[in-house]
């Protein structure tokens, strides 16, 4: 059997959605699987640069072997060939997409013993947050919450208008990094004020009131802590607001900065470009959409 599976970059928090807001983009990275007579083997083909491990660490086999093992079944030998599109260490869901395309994967190859659902509970256990497995496998905007171990989600559809205006500077953060920075305790006032737009970014999104973005992207848990770790962060959310962007946030743990915009982009991107460029930020940008599909197989 042959199998390719595609799976979306995401982009997670939103702003003020610590661990629960993700959004699924239209940006994929690909993974080729089929069975062979023996043994495994894994090919890459990924950014000069990118070291992705060519063994059973990689992200997409450990997937695998998690959904063989809670079956209590052997993993075949296999050929797995991934093509990486979206940056590693960027807060855009890398690591989420790889784990996600090996549960996939290997669910299909045992004939879907497991729901989506129970997908998203099994990806929150390796990955240890839902915020970016949840739309990876499902698509959209996707809620999510803990409460144990089991993971409540809820997808809502988002306008085909809305864009997203990434810039992506040329340097990686680890999400450990940028989590160990972030503070044990915060005050009650921090945690009000992000609950309050946290359900200003859910009512903007189902009554398309984009203008209620500005407030709704703004942050008091982590982003003012991450801004030590994100070069000229806070300048380049003011450059994208300044060309039209409805708002703007910190991608994930960062260092890539999203800005949501109407319909057109462009002049948000050109922004970002020379905001980056007057503080010395190497970087990219891309315009992408909402994808309101997640992960997807189909069979060769």
């Amino acid at each position: 059997m042959k199998l390719k599976i595609r799976v979306p970059a995401t982009t997670a928090n939103l702003g003020p959605g610590f661990d629960c807001l993700g959004l699924a983009l239209d940006w994929w990275n690909t993974i080729q699987v089929e069975t062979i007579e023996r043994g495994l083997e894994v090919e890459v083909d990924c950014p000069p640069g990118v070291d992705i491990p060519r063994n059973r660490s990689n992200l997409v086999v450990y997937g695998m072997d998690t959904v063989y093992r809670l079956a209590k079944q052997k993993r075949p030998p296999l050929r797995i060939h991934i093509t990486t599109h979206i940056p590693i260490a960027s807060g855009l869901g890398s690591s989420s997409a790889a784990i996600v395309g090996g549960l996939v994967a290997a669910n299909t190859l045992l004939g879907n013993l497991y729901s989506r659902d129970e997908l998203v509970t099994l990806a929150t256990r390796i990955e240890g947050h839902p915020d970016n497995v949840a739309p990876a496998l499902l698509g959209g905007l996707m809620v999510a919450a803990m409460e144990g171990k089991q993971v409540t989600v809820a997808r809502f559809p988002v306008p085909r208008e809305l864009r997203c205006v990434l810039f992506v500077p040329k340097i990686a953060l680890l999400t450990k990094k940028s989590r160990g920075i972030l503070p044990q305790r915060i005050p009650r006032a921090d945690a009000i004020y992000n609950a309050s737009r946290v359900a200003l970014w859910i009512a903007a999104l189902r009554e398309r009131r984009w203008e209620w973005l500005a407030a709704a992207t703004q942050d008091r848990l982590h982003q003012p802590y991450r801004a030590k770790l994100v070069p000229g962060m806070y300048e380049l959310f003011d450059a994208a607001k300044s060309a039209g962007a409805c708002g703007a946030a910190l991608s994930g743990a960062g260092p890539t900065i999203i800005a949501f915009a109407v319909h057109h982009g462009e002049p948000v991107a050109r922004a970002l470009m020379q905001a980056a460029q007057r503080i010395g930020l190497t970087g990219s940008t891309r315009i992408v959409s909402v994808s309101p599909r997640g992960a997807n197989v189909r069979k060769m």
